[in-house]
């Protein structure tokens, strides 16, 4: 596996990506709705347009190159509702693996690239939202990130998610 900067060419996979690595939480959470696809193009559309956008891209080396996971950050800003930005502060808005990939590494090995590219771009600490009860929180706490006690619900898919803040200096 190779860790690659993500590219606009690569909205169609990362789409598909996502919806495969979302249809996992019903799982664990039941029915859940899921993006279409359109909608979902459409968000990394707006992750790659985001200030500060950081997307890289785990490529299978033993499949010709295929997406096997993807990590996003950007700067921070103040809530969802405003959006000044936060001096030092990177907001991770993704980190998906193949579900065909999972327990292979490849999300902590994402993570550990964005967290390096924080630091590159000069961001002190990071933040990130998961859906409460998701397997993705013990890979979080295993990777050195901490609850902050932030709650908020996510209406797309009609569940609760998690603040985790990391210092990454």
């Amino acid at each position: 596996m190779r860790i690659r900067p993500g590219t606009r060419q690569d909205i169609p996979a990362l789409a598909r990506l996502v919806q495969a690595a979302q249809a996992t939480h019903r799982e664990w959470a039941g029915e859940v709705p899921i993006q279409g696809l359109i909608e979902e193009e459409l968000e990394w559309d707006l992750r790659f347009a985001r200030r500060s956008a950081w997307i890289g891209v785990a490529e299978d080396e033993d499949e010709d190159g295929a997406i096997a996971g993807v990590a996003a950050f950007a700067g921070g800003t103040a809530s969802r509702e405003d959006r000044t930005p936060v001096p030092g502060l990177a907001h991770v808005n993704a980190v998906f693996v193949d579900p065909a990939r999972f327990r292979r590494g490849i999300a902590r090995a994402l993570l550990d690239a964005a967290e390096a590219a924080m630091r590159e771009q000069g961001f002190d600490r990071a933040q990130l939202f998961t859906l409460e009860g998701s397997p993705a929180e013990r890979l979080y706490a295993t990777a050195g990130w901490r609850r902050d006690g932030r709650r908020d619900h996510y209406p797309p898919m009609g569940l609760d998610v998690v603040a985790y803040v990391k210092r990454l200096r």
